[in-house]
């Protein structure tokens, strides 16, 4: 590794972890931080990554966190924890993590941003083979800056929304938005996988678009992420493109889709219980599996039934111990604290403790 340097800061004052590389050398200092999280966090540096169990020649499989995004008191990025953030996640599990979709509350920062955030990721070490990040954005222009920026960091793949607001698009424009983006962007060796979220993008990849998508552009499209949140899309999709990696966004839809051929979750919820999902994911059908599918509905539907995004923010809040985690980007607010004591108390009942003993 090195002079390459790993620095975990801001978690909760005075906490501070330091990772060298040089001789794998450890620096701790900590008061009030949940100890897991710095084991977590430690024990990622000095392993090497984790793949999971392959479809056909790709990797692209298992649990892949959509990533909450900390949000500074100045409204930006916050790069430092949300690095802290990505290291925990893939000790815990995750195949990779994928910045900046919805969860990530993508749409509300800028291409600048979102490139400057990543770049801070990789200066602080961060092993962005890991990193799938989100391409959100109805310019062609700016997701081929985006999609520029995520090949020549060396990240794993970039997920795409189509071009949001027109939703009388046609199919060849959506392929014409696409042809633009990557000439912009040069034409880069990255895969490419689709976000099919029709709820707010208000496009559908349909199997007649994917198509069209792979057509032109071949086996550079690898995979399709499916949040609509229904079994029969995921499946059509799986059975319909058996050379795709096709991930569901709900942890719900994740057993059943993988009987049918799907690769796994793209989802939110491995913001928290990533440990869980990977259980899952790698024994859908074993004998005791029913308490984590009923532990992960649960759950899904607290966070869904409270502001989706803002409630998983509240409980990384209180997880971690640093209410900086609760912040979102305007238009959104943070999660009012009597909702917030509601998800914290089913998620409880599932048995995973929110608020740790100080």
């Amino acid at each position: 590794m090195g002079a390459a340097h790993f620095l975990l800061s801001g978690i909760s004052s005075p906490a501070k972890v330091s990772a060298c590389f040089d001789g794998w050398t450890l620096q701790q200092e900590t008061t009030d931080v949940n100890s897991d999280v710095i084991t977590d966090c430690i024990s990622v540096l000095t392993r090497p990554i984790r793949r999971t169990k392959p479809l056909a020649n790709s990797d692209l499989s298992g649990i892949i966190c959509a990533s909450v995004t900390p949000v500074s008191p100045q409204f930006s990025i916050d790069a430092g924890r949300l690095a802290m953030h990505c290291t925990r996640l893939l000790s815990q599990g995750c195949s990779f993590v994928s910045t900046f979709g919805t969860t990530g509350e993508g749409a509300s920062f800028s291409t600048n941003e979102k490139i400057a955030a990543l770049r801070a990721l990789a200066d602080a070490g961060a092993d962005m083979r890991s990193q799938i990040p989100s391409v959100m954005t109805p310019s062609s222009d700016e997701a081929g800056r985006m999609i520029a920026e995520i090949a020549a960091l060396g990240c794993r793949g970039a997920l795409v929304l189509p071009p949001f607001y027109y939703a009388s698009a046609s199919e060849e424009g959506i392929v014409a938005f696409f042809e633009r983006a990557l000439e912009r962007a040069g034409h880069p060796d990255l895969d490419i996988l689709l976000y099919n979220i029709p709820q707010f993008s208000r496009i559908t990849f349909t199997p007649s678009l994917v198509r069209k998508l792979i057509a032109r552009f071949g086996d550079r499209i690898v995979g399709i992420k499916d949040s609509t949140g229904k079994l029969e899309s995921g499946v059509e999709l799986a059975e319909g493109f058996p050379q795709l990696s096709i991930f569901t966004g709900d942890d719900r839809v994740l057993p059943s889709l993988l009987a049918r051929g799907g690769a796994g979750m793209i989802g939110g919820m491995p913001n928290v219980f990533s440990k869980d999902l990977r259980a899952l994911y790698e024994a859908p059908g074993a004998e005791g599996s029913a308490p984590l599918k009923a532990n992960a509905a649960t759950r899904i539907e607290a966070v869904d039934g409270n502001g989706a995004l803002l409630a998983l923010k509240a409980v990384l809040a209180a997880f971690y111990k640093d209410k900086e985690w609760a912040r979102a980007m305007p238009p959104l607010m943070a999660l009012a604290p009597e909702r917030a004591s509601v998800v914290f108390d089913a998620i409880e009942g599932t048995g995973f403790a929110v608020r740790t003993a100080a």
